[in-house]
């Protein structure tokens, strides 16, 4: 209300100074000084009214601000918990692909030593077995032999 009754005095001000005399070829108003000085007074007595709502307006205002400003700092925060809880787990998981990586080419190492051993081994098994099936075959050889001289003797 107040403010309708701050718009309606500066209205009649305006008009007041719209409707006053001019001075020809100056562009200046003759103005009645003890009507001005009244308006100024009604515009001061409503002042203290429209400040103390603009006073309000901003108190308002400022708690709003601080509740959002507040409120954007929580977000701020949970937003970099999350982002930390995402590095980190991205961390463990690079550690988890590499410790993997790790396992997978120690096994490939182990299972081609494992392997070349195989390998020598089975060459000295079957160089073994050879050895003996050339003794078992020159020791076939000398007993036929025998049995040949045994024989032809007779």
């Amino acid at each position: 209300m107040e403010n309708l009754q701050m718009d309606s005095v500066l209205q009649e001000l305006e008009e007041f100074v719209n409707n006053s005399s001019r001075v020809p070829l100056t562009g200046k108003i003759l103005i009645d000084g003890d009507m001005i000085l009244e308006y100024i007074e009604r515009i001061k007595a409503l002042l203290p009214e429209e400040m103390r709502q603009a006073r309000e307006v901003l108190n308002q205002s400022d708690k709003l601000l601080a509740n959002v400003e507040s409120q954007g700092q929580r977000i701020l925060a949970d937003a970099k918990e999350q982002a930390n809880q995402l590095v980190s787990e991205t961390e463990v998981y690079q550690q988890a692909i590499k410790r993997a990586e790790e396992l997978q080419n120690n096994a490939e190492m182990a299972a081609s030593e494992l392997r070349k051993e195989s390998i020598i081994y089975s060459d000295d098994v079957l160089q073994q077995l050879e050895i003996n099936l050339e003794k078992i075959i020159f020791s076939v050889k000398k007993n036929r032999d025998e049995l040949k001289n045994f024989n032809a003797g007779k």
